[in-house]
């Protein structure tokens, strides 16, 4: 006998329930039933055989059974369902769909995550490195996998073989910190995941910061003044005063590229915002890193360079009069430094400079802790200190480049250099060094 779309249905005796069929293209069985008004046809990966179909009428008799009694489940009784499919009949059956984390795979978990949860995050710097880590990296590795099988051994064998895969560093492992990065939104599913099937497992990720080795702390680098006005000169025109501002200021790219006018008062610049991967923030790395800085004359100098040639309300901005990007600008910083001849540094290494540079000159170390925007005196003393030493002989070059109103801004008539002595007299204003803006 022939139903619809094609099913032919074995004889069955009338008070059975469901009926068992066979589709006209293969040989395959399938139970086809109803629920809670819904039909319900699923196949049973059998052959068409006599023993066969005794099994999967034995099976058909048990739904209908449990049916009846009122102690179906659907999810449990096809647990290859899809989610939708589960919650929906699950909550026909007055309960709440509640599945083990071993019949949960990640991918599909993670599918629905992106719709739902992921388009909550507000930043889209935020979405964009996640997107990106879940589609490269985590999900190629996890997506067949279900909750249960997600341990803290295979996770570490997943951070073994995280290796970068551009730049010069392309082919070796990456350090511990990117590492766990990149675990981020991977934990972040897991915990969602838990939270909404109320899961009380223990979590792969507990200890797992412990087991990853420890990288070796990259040198911070330190520009000696004379190799920093090699850099200069093969530094394009329209970016020297962009990158004088940072080893006179110790702001960083992203803050430069958030800059306005309105952020100029009087003799202070108040740095509140930052510009990151195509986001302007609000709010910087930390609440310490919001800052005044004072304009020295050396300051106002490159400050006015980069005020006359603005046409919008940014003040840092590309020689085609666009938006200054931290990202564009660490290309033209790694062809400056490769024209001179310099070992590999980056911007960065600017604001490295500029704490070295002031500790060197006998800058309290409590004044550079706000000028620099951190917390306490620990990363002064633990990361730029020991750089200090190297820069001695450089000591009067930086002094007449940064000026005598930045050891001491109120009291230009009578300078007190903090603990350092320079042995210049007392009264003389010395010059500041510009680096002249074409050669």
């Amino acid at each position: 006998m022939r139903t619809k779309k094609g099913m032919l249905a074995l004889e069955q005796p009338a008070q059975q329930f469901g009926s068992i069929r066979r589709r006209k293209d293969t040989v395959k069985l399938y139970i086809d039933f109803y629920y809670f008004g819904h039909r319900i046809t699923r196949s049973t990966e059998l052959d068409d055989t006599p023993a066969n179909e005794q099994k999967v009428r034995d099976f058909l008799d048990r739904i209908g059974d449990r049916i009846e009694k009122g102690v179906f489940k659907f999810a449990e009784a096809f647990p290859g369902a899809s989610r939708k499919e589960k919650t929906f009949f699950t909550k026909l059956e007055g309960r709440e769909y509640r599945p083990e984390p071993h019949h949960v795979l990640f991918g599909d978990y993670a599918k629905e995550w992106m719709k739902t949860i992921f388009p909550t995050f507000g930043s889209p710097s935020k979405r964009n490195l996640y997107k990106q880590a879940l589609v490269d990296r985590i999900l190629p590795r996890f997506k067949h996998m279900t909750f249960h099988q997600i341990t803290g051994q295979e996770l570490f064998a997943f951070t073994e073989t995280m290796k970068s895969r551009s730049g010069a560093n392309k082919g070796q492992p990456l350090s511990r910190i990117r590492k766990i990065n990149l675990l981020i939104p991977l934990r972040a599913i897991w915990n969602d995941a838990c939270d909404h099937y109320r899961w009380a497992i223990k979590s792969p990720f507990d200890n797992l910061h412990k087991k990853l080795p420890k990288t070796e702390r990259k040198e911070r680098i330190v520009i000696r003044f004379h190799d920093w006005l090699l850099f200069l000169e093969n530094l394009g025109e329209h970016y020297r005063p962009i990158a004088e501002m940072m080893i006179l200021t110790g702001m960083i790219a992203s803050e430069l590229s958030a800059l306005k006018q309105e952020d100029i008062s009087g003799d202070y610049i108040n740095l509140n915002r930052s510009y990151v991967l195509g986001e302007e923030k609000q709010t910087l790395k930390n609440s310490y890193r919001k800052r005044r800085v004072f304009i020295t004359q050396a300051i106002r100098k490159r400050l006015d360079i980069l005020i006359d040639r603005a046409k919008g309300p940014y003040l840092v901005t590309t020689p085609r009069g666009t938006r200054f990007k931290s990202t564009d600008f660490a290309k033209v910083w790694k062809k400056a430094v490769d024209k001179a001849g310099l070992p590999a540094m980056t911007s960065y290494s600017a604001r490295h400079s500029f704490a070295a540079w002031s500790l060197t000159i006998g800058v309290n170390p409590l004044k550079l802790v706000k000028l620099m925007g951190h917390a306490s005196k620990h990363m002064i003393y633990e990361v730029y200190g020991n750089y200090v030493e190297g820069l001695e002989e450089d000591t009067e070059d930086i002094l007449e480049y940064y000026g005598e109103d930045f050891i001491s801004a109120k009291k230009k008539k009578n300078p007190v250099l903090c603990g350092y002595s320079t042995g210049y007299s007392q009264g003389i204003v010395q010059p500041n060094y510009l680096i002249p803006l074409s050669f």
